[in-house]
C-alpha cells in the first residue's frame, strides 16, 4: 500500500501546480516530488515501524491473530500495518514530516489524508482553552472535506472553542479502479502511474524494507480490533 498507493498520493500533494492537466504536465510533477523525497533523515530504522495483528474481535466477530491464520507462515514475520516517515526536500516542504501508514484489521477504517498546519507561536493573554493546531481533513471513500479550527467561545469571548467545518463531495462517476481503467481503454494516461514514478518509489521504500529484513526494525503487535499501536515518535527539527 506505501509503495504503490500511498506514495502516489503524496506526490498530489506535495508536487508543485502543474502547468495544465494535461497528463504529461500533472504526471511530471508528481515525479518531482517523487525525486526529491526520501526517508526522514536517512534513517530508515528511526523513521519506519512495523507491527502484526494478535487475536481480537471486530464488529462481533472474533479474529484469530495473523501468525494463527491457515497457510500463514509465522517465521516469515510479515507484518500487517506498516508506517514510515519520509520527507520530500523542496523549498515548499523542507523540514515537513510526511506520515504514512496502512494496516489490516483494525477496528476503525480510516482512509484520510491529515494536513495539520504549524500552530501559533503564543496565545494572547487572557484567551482560554486548548489552542490546537489547526488540520484539514481529506476522506477517501466516503470523500469527504473537514477543516478542523479554534474559534472564540460563543459564551466567553475569551475563550477558544474547537469547532469543524465540513462538505461532502458527489459522488464520482465511477469508483476509483473504474476510472483508471477508463482512461486505459480511452488511451488517457492521466491516472495512470508512470514508470519512472513507479521505480522512485521503489527507491524510497527500499532502505525501510532492507532494514526490515535485516530484524533492525522490531516486529511490534496490536490486537486485532484495535486503532493499531500508537504512532511512533520521529524527531522532525
Amino acid at each position: 500500500m506505501i509503495q504503490s498507493h500511498l506514495l502516489q498520493v503524496l506526490a498530489l500533494i506535495a508536487m508543485d501546480p502543474p502547468a495544465s492537466l494535461d497528463a504529461r504536465d500533472l504526471r511530471d510533477r508528481k515525479a518531482d516530488a517523487l525525486r526529491a523525497c526520501r526517508v526522514w533523515a536517512g534513517d530508515p530504522v528511526a523513521a519506519s515501524r512495523r507491527a502484526r495483528y494478535t487475536a481480537g474481535v471486530i464488529d462481533g466477530r472474533e479474529l484469530p491473530g495473523y501468525s494463527e491464520e491457515a497457510g500463514v507462515d509465522p517465521a516469515r514475520q510479515t507484518e500487517t500495518l506498516a508506517e514510515v516517515v519520509l520527507e520530500v526536500d523542496t523549498w515548499r516542504w523542507a523540514g515537513v514530516p510526511f506520515r504514512l501508514r496502512s494496516g489490516k484489521a483494525l477496528g476503525n477504517g480510516r482512509k484520510e489524508i491529515v494536513i495539520t498546519f504549524k500552530p501559533v507561536p503564543r496565545l494572547l493573554p487572557g484567551l482560554t482553552g486548548p489552542a490546537e493546531p489547526t488540520r484539514l481533513r481529506i476522506s477517501m471513500g466516503p470523500d469527504r472535506l473537514a477543516l478542523d479550527l479554534n474559534i472564540n467561545g460563543p459564551d466567553d469571548p475569551f475563550g477558544i472553542d474547537r469547532i469543524t467545518l465540513d462538505a461532502d463531495f458527489n459522488a464520482g462517476r465511477l469508483p476509483a479502479y473504474g476510472e483508471v481503467l477508463a482512461g486505459v481503454f480511452s488511451s488517457d494516461p492521466t491516472l495512470s502511474v508512470r514508470g519512472d514514478t513507479a521505480e522512485e518509489c521503489w527507491r524510497i521504500v527500499d532502505p525501510v524494507l532492507q532494514a526490515w529484513r535485516t530484524g533492525a526494525v522490531p516486529l511490534d503487535d496490536y490486537p486485532a480490533g484495535s486503532a493499531g499501536p500508537a504512532t511512533f515518535s520521529v524527531m522532525c527539527h
